[in-house]
């Protein structure tokens, strides 16, 4: 007899030919647990990978960061400079022909006079 027409005989092919395979519960678990063991390394590996680009990005906006914060100061320096009170008292003699008024030049108009009317006030 060959090898098929004794397995039929003796039972340990199923309706489609093929033996059939019987898992335990303890072989089940342990499937189980190796699967899982394996997908938590993978996670662990993704975890550090993520984390070491987002370490690299947070150094890279650390770097912008101080680079904007000279920048800040450097603005701050010039505005000061800009806004000095003797610059701009120069320029404006210089570029617009301004000056300080001479105390004689200077005259007080009353609110009650008959050229601007009666005061608001009364």
């Amino acid at each position: 007899m060959n090898a098929a027409a004794r397995a039929l005989a003796e039972g340990t092919l199923g309706p489609t030919g093929a033996r059939t395979l019987t898992v335990s519960s303890q072989m089940l678990g342990l499937i189980l647990l190796v699967i899982t063991v394996l997908a938590s390394a993978v996670a662990v590996v993704y975890v550090k990978n993520l984390d070491r680009q987002l370490y690299g990005d947070l150094q890279t906006l650390k770097q912008a960061r101080d680079s904007l914060h000279v920048e800040y100061g450097q603005l701050l320096l010039e505005q000061n400079t800009l806004a000095a009170p003797a610059r701009i008292q120069a320029i404006a003699q210089q570029q617009l022909g301004m000056g300080i008024i001479a105390t004689k030049d200077i005259s007080v108009i009353n609110l009650t006079s008959p050229v601007l009317g009666p005061s608001v006030n009364d």
